[in-house]
């Protein structure tokens, strides 16, 4: 795994986006990552292991790992870039974290999102999204643990990889060298040990089972079982053979009996049947009688008829005249209401005109509304500019009062030095006057009280400097009382003059009332009123037209009620007409009346059932008197047979076959499962004989490979002889960075504990002894364990294609190291540019600065940590 580029952001002590290209290297492959303590050198390392595994060198969590210094919109994120054989990877992760939403205030929790994805042309390609971790330690061929024991080398951890535990040093070095197939080998034999043990196990349980399913104890008895059971098939089917033929000749007897039997039963039921027709005689003539009368009504069937459809139409009449009255006397009412509301609403026209005068004033307060607001504003603004104004002249007043104060001063000052220079002048002539010389003043030649200064003169520059300052202060209060005089009459009287003449428009807005000066109110005051006038001349045409459809409507309603109620009086008459003449009718029939007929018509729907039961009868009676006719011709002179007597004989019989039959069957099923048996037990025995072969061939494998003998397994053989090559491959460095002393090697004898001859132990040439690895002093334990990763990775190198350990990360341990020590770890780690392998180390060591020409330099400061490559010439 080579690293390509890594980008952090947020991470750490990293606020913003921080970008390591490892490709500025330009071919080095030895380069130091630099910088105070604190400012996250280390930072770098736990990115990396962040993105591949969700992990840090250390025990902090992701979500720990945000930076303080960012800001609450920045998200944590880490990628990481990085090259594997010819291909390229890159891994995005990043913590579950608070972050600002993108729309609105406050914030909201994103949840973890993790991604691995190969790079073609820089562009991102069959992305994984889940089981990143996993598909990390597949990838680089370690997991998490293991790639900071074998190329990210923590702080405080680095000497982890050579004092670890045996059982810790197997992981890696299984992982690394892929050896789980020796381990597999030995469990695929174990598992195939277990089958074939089971496997004979149950082939024995099988054979006993066979045997005891069968009763017999071995192959001997089982043949004699089959021998009997052949006999007594043998004897069985000779008396099955008798009794058949017995028992045919006994079944013709017994058929004919039966026959005879069954004409004397018949003989008996038709008797019966006879007596019992013979008791129905009288119910059939009454029942030929019903059907007489019943024919004799279904006659008049017209008028019976005629009658229920007069009967009908009356009943549909009157409940229509019904409906047509309710219908009519409703709109009646409804009518009655109507009236009454156009009525109420007639006296609301005089409150609606009001509301339409209203509407007018109001339409002409709407202009004024809509200036109002604007005029208002207007005066506002304009009020505060006079203020503004008002407050700008004081200013200006003020400055001119405090120029003027300055420049009296100043004149004042000059005047003073004018003064006092004139008469040091004179005191300067006086004192070069001389008693009987003229004066060059005044020509006297007496000069009795001469002019005397005791204080220092000024000079005629200081007199000039003096009075330029006063000039300047007369003219910075000109230029500043000029300023006021021009603001007031310009700036002023205009802002004073603007806000009168607002506040005068204003005014002439104001006959508007106030509640409606805002003309949205108003508007919506003179919509309500437009709506109230609208719905009550909208509920005038409504009741209106509803008080001219209840109107038509009840003068239909009404016509049709009288028509129905003249259309009922005409079926009365035409029923009571029908109802005599079918009176008539039914007397001339022979009916008591009219009630005695409609009971027998009424009955018509029996006709054919009455009719259908007569011939029935008939036709019985003439079936059953054949029938007897019939059987007493066939028994004249037979007697009655005994059929109970021979049923039992011909049932005893029959259960004799039965009963012979069942022992055939049996000894039949008998002898099949025998002969099964018997085959079944020859092709188990020859199973059982090959699975006995076969385990004691894998059992024996097994014992070999699992070390029951050396106590070691196969794949921790392996493991050893490649442990054995990584000490060799260490050594070349070790022995020449401790100056010939020290050397690694596998501690002899420690099989017995379990660990697979796994431990290292160091070999001192000064004392001639080994020792434990954890005996080393700290620089020393540094040195070996240098060497054993570079070792290490020299070996997964030659015999690992699919793992490349072409990258190490030191962080630190050069301090421990003494500087002839340091000198030749240097060169060690040098001489690991011509294989081509890249090595970062962190350090504090002044040394290691000077020495290395490609530097990750890191920079702290107040608002966070950045990072960049530093390449020397």
């Amino acid at each position: 795994m080579k690293p390509l580029k890594l980008t952090m952001r947020a991470f750490g002590p990293y606020a913003g986006e921080t970008v390591i290209d490892f490709e500025k290297l330009e071919g080095r492959h030895l380069f130091l990552i630099c910088g105070p303590t604190g400012a996250g050198k280390t930072t770098i390392l736990d990115a990396m292991c962040y993105a591949l595994y969700g992990k840090t060198s250390g025990d902090r969590t992701g979500s720990h790992m945000r930076s303080d210094y960012a800001s609450t919109s920045q998200k944590t994120e880490v990628i990481f870039d990085f090259m594997i054989g010819g291909k390229t990877y890159r891994a995005t992760r990043s913590p579950e974290q608070l972050i600002d939403k993108k729309r609105g205030k406050g914030q909201t929790k994103a949840a973890m999102q993790a991604s691995l994805s190969e790079l073609e042309d820089g562009k991102e390609v069959r992305t994984l999204r889940t089981g990143i971790e996993e598909a990390a330690g597949k990838l680089i061929g370690l997991n998490a643990q293991q790639f900071c024991q074998v190329i990210l080398l923590p702080q405080g951890d680095f000497r982890k990889l050579l004092v670890a535990k045996a059982e810790d040093r197997e992981a890696i070095l299984k992982q690394l060298f892929k050896t789980q197939r020796f381990s597999d080998f030995q469990n695929e034999l174990r598992v195939s040990m277990n089958e074939l043990a089971k496997t004979n196990a149950a082939e024995k349980t099988e054979l006993d089972t066979t045997f005891s399913m069968v009763h017999a104890a071995d192959e001997k008895e089982l043949a004699k079982n089959i021998e009997d059971t052949a006999r007594f098939l043998e004897e069985r089917g000779k008396e099955k053979k008798r009794l058949d033929e017995e028992y045919r000749t006994f079944r013709n007897v017994y058929q004919d009996a039966a026959v005879t039997a069954n004409h004397f039963g018949m003989l008996a039921k038709a008797e019966a049947q006879m007596e019992k027709l013979s008791a129905q005689k009288e119910e059939v003539e009454k029942a030929k009688e019903d059907l007489k009368r019943i024919r004799s009504a279904k006659a008049l069937a017209a008028y019976f008829e005629n009658l229920e459809k007069i009967t009908a139409d009356g009943k549909k009449v009157s409940a229509w005249r019904d409906k047509a009255e309710k219908e009519r006397d409703g709109l009646a009412k409804e009518l009655d209401s109507l009236t009454a509301q156009g009525k109420a609403l007639d006296g609301q026209k005089e409150e609606m005109d009001r509301r339409q005068q209203q509407i007018a004033v109001m339409m002409q307060w709407l202009p004024k509304a809509k200036s109002y607001g604007a005029a208002k504003r207007e005066v506002d603004r304009l009020s505060a500019g006079a203020e503004e104004a008002s407050k700008e002249v004081e200013r200006l007043t003020a400055e001119a009062e405090k120029a003027k104060a300055i420049r009296d001063g100043a004149v004042e000052k000059a005047e003073a030095i004018r003064r006092d220079y004139i008469f040091g002048q004179a005191a300067i002539l006086a004192s070069q006057l001389k008693e009987g010389e003229p004066c060059p003043v005044c020509g006297a030649v007496h000069h009795p009280k001469p002019a005397i200064s005791d204080k220092k003169l000024p000079t005629e520059a200081e007199v000039k400097r003096i009075q330029k300052q006063a000039d300047r202060a007369s003219a910075d209060y000109e230029e500043k009382n000029r300023m006021a005089r021009d603001y007031q009459v310009t700036a002023y009287v205009s802002a004073v003059t603007a806000l009168g003449n607002a506040q005068m428009k204003l005014q002439t807005l104001e006959d508007v009332p106030a509640e409606f000066r805002d003309p949205l109110v108003l508007q919506k005051e003179i919509r309500k009123l437009h709506g109230s006038i609208e719905d009550w001349e909208k509920e005038q045409a409504q009741v209106r037209e509803q008080r001219e459809k209840a109107a038509s409507l009840h003068g239909a309603w009404d016509a049709r009620y009288k028509a129905a109620d003249e259309q009922r009086e005409r079926l009365v008459k035409d029923y009571n007409k029908g109802r005599k003449d079918l009176e008539e009718k039914a007397l001339a029939e022979g009916f008591q009346d009219l009630a005695d007929c409609r009971k027998w018509y009424e009955r018509a729907g029996d006709e054919e059932k009455v009719a259908s039961a007569i011939g029935a009868y008939e036709e019985k009676r003439q079936g059953t008197e054949k029938v007897l006719s019939e059987e007493k011709a066939f028994l004249a002179g037979k007697d009655r047979p005994d059929m109970a007597a021979l049923g039992e004989e011909e049932r005893r019989r029959r259960l004799d076959i039965q009963n012979l039959l069942t022992q055939l069957a049996d000894g039949e099923n008998r002898k099949k499962q025998l002969e099964d048996a018997a085959a079944r037990v020859k092709e188990i025995s020859l199973r059982h004989e090959k699975t006995e072969k076969d385990l004691s061939l894998v059992s024996g494998l097994y014992n070999l490979t699992k070390g029951e003998k050396s106590r070691i397994s196969l794949e921790r053989y392996v493991l050893g002889a490649l442990l054995d090559e990584v000490a060799k491959m260490a050594n070349e460095r070790l022995y020449e960075m401790s100056h010939h002393r020290y050397t690694l090697r596998r501690m002899a004898g420690d099989t017995t504990e379990g660990k697979g001859g796994l431990t290292l132990e160091v070999s001192d040439s000064f004392t001639g002894r080994s020792r434990p690895a954890n005996t080393l002093s700290g620089g020393e334990t540094f040195l070996a364990s240098l060497s054993l990763a570079l070792g290490l990775a020299d070996v997964v190198q030659a015999k690992q294609g699919g793992v490349r350990l072409d990258t190490m990360f030191i962080d630190e341990g050069f301090g421990t190291l003494d500087p002839e020590a340091l000198n030749s770890a240097m060169n060690t780690l040098i001489d690991l540019q011509d294989t081509g392998r890249l090595v970062g180390i962190i350090s504090h060591v002044p040394e290691l600065e000077e020495r290395i020409d490609a530097r990750l330099k890191v920079t702290s400061s107040k608002n966070g940590s950045t990072a960049a490559f530093e390449i020397a010439d």
